[in-house]
């Protein structure tokens, strides 16, 4: 029996996320358990009762009414600390976004969640599908789409990227991403280097993604007298 617990003030939201999961976990047992209020959410966090069991999904606004939770969710993830937390909202700020980052959140998305969201969200929880290769590809794609004002986007990506070679030391394609993502948005020729002889270095010199390489590479000669 798969727990997935919704954390959210708004009951419209509440109705598509449970008509999303039961739509894509329909041959799949599963209990939704949902919190609308800070009180409930506290009350929730003080009955050890509830996390005798492994949850499978964490889904949570950053606020309830008004009143910011991001305490209440480390704790939580304190008794859950295995199970993803996805934090769906619109009132996120960069400190907020440092913080649910550092407390062990997955995942920042905002509203409306689209489908394909919630399909990842349940592949990486319920499903276990998300493999090394399928992040690599998604933030592959995201970094190709990433735009050099949004200084936002760039700190997420950044954690994002930085996550996959923390939980991954072992392999080289974290290093390709990062190291031109600090190309793309600082035009950093040294990070870029440094990075690419990382990846080079773990790979023994044999890089499977051809064309990112040669991507990277072509900017390395274009810039190979700058320091």
């Amino acid at each position: 029996m798969h727990k997935i617990l919704i954390i959210e003030d708004s009951p419209e939201i509440v109705i598509l996320y449970e008509k999303m999961i039961n739509n894509y976990l329909q041959n799949i047992d599963h209990i939704n358990i949902i919190l609308y209020t800070t009180h409930e959410l506290k009350d929730f966090l003080n009955n050890e009762e509830n996390f005798k069991e492994k949850f499978s999904l964490i889904l949570s606004e950053i606020e309830l009414h008004g009143e910011n939770i991001t305490e209440y969710l480390e704790i939580l993830k304190t008794y859950q600390p295995k199970t993803p937390l996805y934090i769906v909202s619109n009132k996120m700020n960069l400190n907020s976004i440092r913080t649910i980052f550092k407390i062990g959140a997955t995942d920042w998305i905002e509203k409306p969640i689209v489908p394909e969201e919630f399909s990842i969200m349940l592949a990486e929880s319920v499903f276990k599908g998300e493999t090394f290769e399928s992040r690599y590809r998604k933030l592959k794609n995201e970094l190709a789409t990433f735009s050099e004002n949004n200084n936002l986007e760039f700190f997420i990506l950044e954690d994002k990227i930085s996550k996959l070679i923390f939980d991954n030391p072992n392999r080289y394609e974290g290093h390709l991403l990062l190291g031109y993502l600090y190309w793309k948005k600082l035009k950093n020729i040294t990070l870029l280097k440094k990075h690419y002889n990382a990846a080079l270095a773990l790979a023994e010199g044999t890089i499977k993604d051809k064309e990112f390489q040669s991507i990277i590479v072509k900017i390395l000669e274009a810039h190979k007298n700058e320091k």
